[in-house]
């Protein structure tokens, strides 16, 4: 793992500052630089697709039922989705999905079942699904499609359990994607909604943070009465 790393590494240039000519340096050893695995790093090498050993791409056609609709409605939208061994990834990371390269990577040690593989893509899917709601697949933005009064209350005590209480805006994402990975079709369905002809605000209607992105940046015409009194 770590010499296929070392060695994704040889086209990076390296900037250095110019020495006069009474100084002198020591020319860099692309070999001596490591990129520790378990490491925020590797998972950013692994981003950029400077590193691929033990990285795999998931095909339509792989998987049937649920898990080949989400599959299916992903390439549709252009996310790729790759399976990967846990080197690669920090700490307890199950997946991660990249709004800004559109890339789903899922830690292979953690599906260990075709449930949790189910339950680790739906919840994946759904931030995909998140980032279409941010005006389409073009940005790296990632929105609530859902309001909060919908989420049932243990689906928010979970989320809360997973992620901690310092960051609002990290349980108002990941309290629906925690929701969707116990619901059969609920990411199919939001997928196919960024996937169809209708944007997905007119599908689902926005939460009250979503809705004025939409109208700031354009999407959206006007702001419904009940979010200009509040």
């Amino acid at each position: 793992m770590k010499k296929f790393i070392l060695s994704a590494l040889a086209g990076i240039t390296f900037c250095a500052p110019v020495l006069s000519q009474s100084e002198s340096f020591e020319p860099i050893d692309i070999e001596k630089i490591i990129i520790p695995e378990y490491s925020y790093a590797a998972m950013g090498c692994m981003k950029l697709g400077k590193c691929s050993e033990g990285v795999y791409k998931i095909k339509p056609g792989d998987y049937d039922g649920e898990l080949a609709d989400i599959i299916e409605n992903l390439n549709k939208m252009g996310v790729e989705v790759y399976e990967a061994v846990p080197e690669y990834f920090v700490d307890e990371y199950r997946a991660v999905y990249y709004s800004d390269k559109n890339l789903i990577f899922l830690n292979m040690g953690f599906m260990n079942s075709d449930e949790k593989y189910l339950e680790t893509l739906r919840h994946e899917g759904w931030h995909a699904a998140q980032d279409c709601m941010a005006g389409g697949m073009q940005n790296s933005d990632i929105l609530s499609i859902l309001d909060h009064e919908l989420i049932p209350s243990h689906i928010i005590d979970e989320t809360f359990t997973r992620y901690g209480y310092n960051d609002p805006s990290v349980i108002r994402i990941e309290r629906e994607a925690v929701w969707a990975m116990y619901e059969p079709k609920m990411t199919v369905n939001a997928l196919e909604s960024c996937n169809s002809d209708t944007p997905m605000w007119e599908t689902y209607f926005p939460p009250k943070r979503t809705w004025s992105y939409l109208y700031w940046n354009g999407f959206i015409e006007v702001l419904p009465l009940k979010y200009i009194k509040n």
